[in-house]
């Protein structure tokens, strides 16, 4: 059996990416957080029932130094080959201006948004190579073409770091049979922007907030294919595109505060 490792498993893009792996036959070792326990088992426990593979649930907190370390050992324990690495464990501090920063929280961001997203493709890559197969899939964002991004400052700079790191990967791979793909949502319905205080109904009817069932088969999709990115949505291409074109950066940057802040209120 084929196998996928997913963080960010337990809700969101990451659970529906696990529910289209377990529905192709593809074994899971999902990865979330220890305060999403509860609900990465019942996930485990729902795609065992419905498509009979073989699935295993591991608790990680991926914002820690020595975390993707730790993960590796636990998923070298179940003694399975991962053909598919998804990197979808991600947050985010938003709605605030870079000096007013808990330099604790952005420590805790940059290392799960880039170090161990790095740490853990470079490891899993490596077998995947001698194989001659695989595929990576990286969860990165539209706010990583904006630039400078006002009031997303930090994270709009990790999903940056995704974005070329992964384009870069996906050059580095050519001929290799193994693939990296970068997925770069915008705004969409996940935990993420609900623990930011960004979700309610008619904000979402306002700004036009994906879903992550929607956003989840894009993705896996692009990855199949073998593609290098994949950016849903017509309306987050097109303001990607103004934000890259823009001739002034004050005003690319004063836009972009505006949006945030439009969404806090």
């Amino acid at each position: 059996m084929r196998y996928a490792l997913i963080t960010g498993a337990s809700g969101g893009i990451g659970a529906n990416l696990a529910r289209l792996f377990a529905r192709d036959d593809v074994g899971l070792v999902l990865c979330s957080s220890p305060r999403s326990r509860d609900k990465l088992d019942a996930l485990v426990a729902e795609l065992k029932a419905l498509y009979r593979i073989d699935a295993y649930g591991l608790c990680e907190d991926l914002s820690l130094p020595g975390s993707a370390d730790r993960l590796i050992k636990q998923v070298d324990a179940l003694g399975v080959p991962i053909e598919f690495l998804v990197n979808s464990a991600g947050a985010g501090i938003v709605g605030l201006a870079y000096q007013s920063y808990d330099a604790v929280q952005l420590t805790a961001m940059l290392h799960l948004n880039v170090v161990t997203l790095s740490e853990l493709t470079l490891h899993y890559v490596k077998p995947m190579i001698e194989r001659g197969r695989g595929r990576v899939l990286n969860l990165s964002s539209s706010a990583g073409y904006v630039v400078p991004h006002g009031l997303e400052a930090a994270y709009a700079a990790s999903k940056a770091y995704v974005i070329s790191v992964s384009e870069s990967l996906s050059h580095d791979l050519r001929g290799t049979g193994v693939t990296c793909t970068h997925l770069a949502p915008g705004p969409t319905r996940t935990n993420f922007y609900i623990a930011a205080g960004l979700v309610d109904e008619r904000r979402m009817a306002k700004l036009g907030y994906s879903q992550p069932d929607e956003i989840a088969s894009i993705g896996y999709q692009a990855m199949l294919a073998g593609r290098t990115a994949i950016m849903p949505g017509i309306s987050n291409n097109i303001v990607t595109w103004l934000a890259r074109i823009s001739p002034s950066r004050t005003l690319t940057g004063n836009i972009s505060a505006y949006v945030v802040s439009r969404e806090l209120d």
